[in-house]
């Protein structure tokens, strides 16, 4: 059996159990409207893929959006727990993205209340060992980022790879 281990659950899953799936941590804010969060997801892979290429699908999914002032600051490679991964910094303003979020909400209910000018500035680091994928992402105020981008760091310090 594999033993899941959470800060404050634990459960054992067979060993013909995968474990994929997504897992969201909120920073602590003293702004009731900012919830800088990272969102965590982990994927089984069928067969090996380079991590580049991998990076790129996500990159295109991310880009494909459409979202009209959205900037990519910064790609680079890096190392967390001795694993090669990718980094990437990008911006863009909430309010391109309000028709989508009402897309998302559904026909009848009102657009979402989101003025011009809330700026997100994000992270995205891939990482992948053997067949194992994992994607952070941490979203944060881009006049905050650096402030939340600190326990991101350390966060992605703390990864062990078994």
């Amino acid at each position: 059996m594999g033993k899941i281990l959470l800060s404050d659950i634990e459960f054992e899953i067979p060993n013909n159990w995968q474990d994929q799936g997504m897992m969201t941590f909120t920073i602590p804010s003293p702004d009731k409207n900012v919830k800088p969060n990272i969102i965590m997801t982990k994927e089984r892979l069928q067969q090996p893929i380079p991590l580049q290429q991998y990076f790129d699908r996500i990159k295109q999914s991310i880009t494909s959006r459409g979202i009209k002032d959205f900037q990519i600051s910064d790609e680079r490679e890096i190392i967390v727990a001795g694993v090669k991964g990718i980094q990437m910094v990008c911006t863009w303003d909430v309010s391109a993205m309000k028709q989508m979020l009402a897309a998302q909400q559904g026909a009848g209910g009102p657009p979402p209340d989101i003025k011009p000018g809330q700026v997100v500035k994000q992270v995205q680091v891939t990482l992948m060992k053997d067949l194992t994928a994992l994607n952070l992402t941490g979203s944060f105020p881009a006049n905050q980022f650096d402030i939340y981008f600190r326990p991101f760091q350390n966060f992605l310090k703390t990864i062990k790879f078994s």
